[in-house]
């Protein structure tokens, strides 16, 4: 699954078998620093369940961001459904603005890209997300047009079959009457008390995730279904993949 770079802001996709146990130990470093109750067994089989890792590093510390991908795949109601499955998440605390941004867009062209090349395996595509914190799961209404749940859009019948599907082979306890994953030993992102009291109370997409999710402090995560296509894109999400088209194009 590793087939793109942003070599100016040190962002590669790479396969987890071609991780260096020196990449492997740091981005567990940073896990440490983003979450609590983070151990090295469960990090490493957590690592070693995905086929790919968007990782970003630097001249001076190493990694500064990761995230983990997987392709799930199921049958629901006759169709084929594909899922692109995002696990752990960390980026190092004074990395924000410019380059956390070109972290997320290699993460949608990465998404994109599968979507692409996978698209005789399935008849639809989704990304499947399970957010810890609201900051996460407030990418998606700059992305995309329609994502399930969000203020006044509950999962259909459809979605929620779809998501039950994705969490036995995933192996997630999901509630599908409140939309929470609860796992066996989760990690606690750090300082999320003191983030959501700061959070704007006027944005109405962190106020639903906060009531959506009232067990975040406590490691719960919001399972949410985004269908992946160029017409359920932002602007945002059209230019962040523009870059990816010219290329396959090319």
């Amino acid at each position: 699954m590793s087939d793109l770079v942003d070599e100016r802001n040190g962002l590669a996709v790479i396969d987890v078998e071609n991780l260096t146990a020196e990449q492997r130990r740091a981005m567990l470093e940073l896990l440490h620093i983003c979450y609590a109750n983070v151990s090295e067994p469960q990090f490493n089989r957590d690592l070693d369940d995905k086929e790919c890792v968007i990782l970003g590093t630097d001249d001076t510390s190493g990694v500064w961001c990761f995230t983990t991908m997987r392709r799930l795949l199921v049958n629901v109601d006759g169709e084929r459904i594909m899922a692109l499955y995002s696990g752990d998440t960390a980026s190092r605390p004074d990395t924000r603005g410019a380059a956390t941004a070109a972290g997320i867009r290699l993460f949608i062209r990465k998404m994109f890209h599968e979507v692409t090349l996978n698209a005789s395996n399935a008849d639809r595509i989704f990304w499947f997300m399970i957010s810890s914190t609201f900051k996460s799961y407030r990418l998606l209404p700059m992305i995309f047009r329609d994502y399930a749940p969000a203020p006044g859009r509950k999962m259909s019948d459809e979605e929620t079959r779809i998501v039950v599907e994705l969490s036995k082979v995933k192996g997630l306890s999901f509630n599908s009457a409140s939309g929470i994953v609860r796992l066996e030993n989760p990690s606690i992102p750090r300082g999320l008390s003191s983030e959501g009291e700061t959070a704007s109370g006027h944005d109405p997409h962190v106020r639903f995730f906060l009531s959506a999710n009232p067990g975040a402090d406590k490691g719960d995560r919001l399972a949410s279904l985004i269908h992946l296509s160029q017409a359920n894109l932002t602007p945002l999400g059209e230019r962040m993949i523009a870059l990816e088209q010219e290329q396959l194009a090319g």
